[in-house]
């Protein structure tokens, strides 16, 4: 499984925010890109989602994806090829996968189908330019489980992406060992309990502990995850919609007061000495081998955690736990990722057009059995059980989506180096106040060169 990092940085952002404006002052744009009612056009079969096996012979599509994502569809592919009779290319396009994605379709070379972090601001530019198929109606949308199709894929009350798989929760990853010889019975039921919990186990001095929590700022991305988790509810509350109005900012109390408090916890030594230069991979390595009792992670920190285990599932389930966190109570925070989530292109040719929303549907019905097997992944449709031998601890993260809010990547109309600044103040060139103006400015910057109101 990918690693779960923010994917819409200031570069890739910038590019995305070039595109917008290009669609809206360029009238060259809109005569090169393909009318809204092209895809609106009858399908092959006389239908918008075609049925799922009706046969395609002669017809190709192309498939981008990243490193992190181009082995993903593979049964998928070839199943659907032998069903309908078409051809699907899959086309990896390398890192930085988002900023050369926006490029190439920028110059004009757009693929048919592609994987895409199904989230607000990074659907954003290619909506602006009507890049993007309305996936209006996806006959698999009443079956998707409790969570799934709030999560992603939406922008401005319209579908332009389908969630293949579960989308990530950021939330706490446990040693449930370490838990036990600390003398931790009950999983916290709120923040105030999760900090008591943590400076409870720093007491219990448990062999082999280095300390409660583990951060890993010498990659900077993963410092979000601690102040987005605090948010919930004010994001439940509308944080994001009024700092994407101006009507509050990350130099307000909700934001600023989390960015505190997670200073705070370095501050009681809750944290690794090492934090400021800590990698990812010295983070998981740290939970599996009881080093740490607990890190602030999204499901990509399930992958190396799992290979550390010999993806033994009796293994994991027996060491590693999962719970969400919030201010208040025990609400997810959900990501979706780009390894997750499908985006299908106008492309100015109806046959093709009606014959990508023909594979989605393929996948997400006929084929979709096979590809949670396949992938041993958390099945997202309620038809679709998922394996037996997916982790607890990724069924426990899928179940709190029911009840989980989005985070910043998913509901802010831009996403600044809240990370990058975190990870700063992690190793003590930064303020909270310096990092909260910071990403304010930056975001600021990035609103108002999308057009937005407020700013």
């Amino acid at each position: 499984m990918a690693r779960s990092r923010i994917l819409s940085t200031s570069g890739a952002l910038m590019v995305a925010t070039a595109l917008m404006l290009g669609a809206c002052t360029n009238p060259a744009a809109n005569d090169s890109a393909t009318d809204t009612g092209s895809s609106s056009e009858p399908a092959v079969s006389g239908e918008y989602w075609p049925a799922a096996t009706e046969k395609l012979d002669g017809v190709e599509l192309t498939l981008w994806a990243a490193q992190t994502s181009n082995k993903i569809p593979a049964k998928v592919v070839e199943a659907f090829e032998a069903a309908t009779g078409a051809k699907v290319k899959v086309d990896t396009i390398p890192d930085n996968y988002e900023s050369n994605v926006q490029t190439k379709i920028a110059t004009g070379d757009t693929p048919d189908i592609m994987f895409w972090q199904p989230a607000t601001s990074t659907l954003a530019g290619f909506v602006a330019q009507d890049k993007l198929q309305n996936l209006k109606d996806m006959p698999w949308m009443d079956d998707y489980a409790d969570g799934i199709a709030n999560a992603g894929g939406s922008y401005d009350g319209e579908r332009y992406a389908a969630l293949i798989s579960s989308p990530d929760v950021e939330g706490i990853y446990y040693n449930k060992k370490v838990f036990e010889a600390a003398g931790i019975t009950e999983l916290p039921k709120n923040w105030a309990e999760f900090i008591a919990t943590a400076e409870k186990i720093k007491a219990a001095n448990v062999p082999g502990l280095v300390s409660p929590l583990f951060e890993m700022a010498g990659d900077q991305w993963g410092t979000q995850w601690a102040v987005n988790v605090q948010l919930a509810e004010a994001a439940k509350d509308g944080l994001w919609d009024r700092i994407n109005t101006g009507k509050d900012s990350f130099e307000g109390a909700d934001v600023l007061g989390a960015i505190k408090e997670y200073k705070s916890m370095f501050d009681k030594g809750l944290y690794n000495a090492d934090a400021g230069s800590a990698t990812f991979d010295d983070q998981t390595s740290a939970l599996w081998e009881g080093k740490t009792a607990m890190i602030i992670q999204a499901n990509g920190a399930f992958g190396p955690i799992a290979a550390l285990a010999k993806n033994d599932k009796k293994a994991l389930d027996d060491t590693i736990g999962f719970f969400p966190i919030s201010k208040d109570g025990n609400i997810g925070t959900s990501i979706p990722q780009q390894t997750g989530g499908i985006v299908l292109f106008n492309t100015g040719d109806a046959t093709r057009e009606a014959a990508a929303r023909q594979f989605l549907h393929f996948w997400m019905t006929d084929g979709y059995a096979e590809f949670v097997k396949d992938q041993n992944i958390v099945s997202v449709l309620k038809s679709v059980p998922s394996p037996d031998s997916v982790p607890q601890a990724l069924l426990d993260s899928a179940a709190s989506l029911a009840n989980a809010e989005g985070s910043m990547q998913s509901q802010a109309i831009a996403n600044p180096d809240l990370y990058l600044n975190l990870a700063n103040m992690v190793n003590g060139t930064m303020t909270p106040e310096e990092a909260a103006k910071a990403t304010q400015d930056q975001f600021a910057e990035l609103a108002k060169a999308q057009g937005a109101e407020g700013f």
